[in-house]
């Protein structure tokens, strides 16, 4: 099956679950921003775990030549089949010749589009990522972003697909992408070099999703926090560190971060919030909170294990 890109959106990218483990090789992590709407999105269209998919930045449409099944999820997602709306979080079969549109509800946010099958793109660095500035990955392996006119092959999933099952997350079971909750952070190893006062100053403001912001960071403005620490040796940076620069103005590292960085880290988003982090847009304030590893992880694990009984229970 062929799939032809008719309108690429704003900025959408051929992306999978990212180039794990890789880092110590000089190369980013890459992946989903939004690793929950990527997750639901292949287990929505009867995919495997790490099943290449499209992140979209904007209104994007294609066109299939054969019949598949589709999902879309995201923050705010539409998807429209044909001209008709249909329900995202939700597998839908698609006929041959279909055209597909979907979007995310703000503008800046991500949607995510699934299509049931073994997905024909060459891997770069055991990863099918999309990362431009490394040009690397994607569908021609450069790292360039879609465009129209692309056709991505796909081995579309057929057997037995008029006898499938449609799924779909129950409304109450979607992330909710509302920042009236904090975002945790774990502590990091620059903490203790932040006095209480900046500490204090940086769970008791509120900062705003600059425009600055990109697969590699997000730039936050807000109250100024600074750390005791004039020069420091570069060290590794893992997703979701918020760095501080001289400027006292947080950044976050998002999936195309690099692999160094030298600036003083408050701490972690923890990996239970960083998807929603992910989807905010510039203008919205974001609020910050701290929390123990300990707690972090019981968090995640209680998050994942929810997750896979979900899984089973729309089996």
């Amino acid at each position: 099956m062929k799939i032809e890109v008719l309108s690429k959106g704003l900025f959408s990218l051929i992306i999978d679950s990212g180039r794990v483990g890789r880092q110590r090789d000089g190369f980013c992590e890459s992946g989903p921003m939004d690793g929950n709407a990527y997750d639901w999105a292949n287990f929505l269209a009867f995919n495997l775990d790490g099943t290449p998919c499209i992140e979209a930045i904007g209104e994007m449409r294609l066109q299939v030549d054969e019949d598949c099944i589709v999902a879309v999820t995201g923050r705010e997602p539409t998807l429209n089949i044909d001209g008709s709306p249909r329900e995202p979080y939700h597998s839908h079969r698609a006929t041959a010749g279909s055209v597909i549109t979907f979007s995310s509800g703000l503008l800046g946010s991500k949607a995510y589009l699934a299509i049931g099958g073994n997905w024909q793109v060459p891997k770069a660095v055991g990863s099918a990522c999309t990362v431009v500035r490394e040009q690397l990955g994607g569908l021609n392996g450069q790292g360039r972003a879609l465009k129209d006119g692309d056709l991505i092959e796909v081995l579309a999933n057929t057997r037995n697909q008029d006898k499938a099952k449609m799924r779909r997350l129950p409304h109450q079971h979607i992330d909710d992408y509302g920042f009236i909750e904090s975002i945790r952070v774990i502590p990091g190893y620059q903490f203790s070099s932040f006095s209480k006062v900046a500490l204090r100053t940086f769970e008791t403001s509120s900062y705003t999703v600059s425009s600055s912001i990109d697969r590699m960071g997000f730039r936050l403005t807000g109250e100024s926090v600074t750390a005791d620490i004039e020069n420091m040796r570069s060290e590794a940076i893992h997703l979701g560190a918020i760095q501080v620069p001289g400027d006292g103005q947080p950044i976050v590292m998002m999936r195309d971060r690099q692999t160094l960085g030298g600036y003083p880290k408050l701490g972690c988003v923890s990996p239970c919030d960083i998807s929603r982090l992910a989807q905010a847009v510039p203008g919205e304030k974001v609020n910050f909170v701290f929390q123990n590893e300990e707690e972090a992880r019981a968090d995640w694990l209680l998050m994942t294990s929810r997750r896979r009984r979900l899984q089973g229970e729309i089996l």
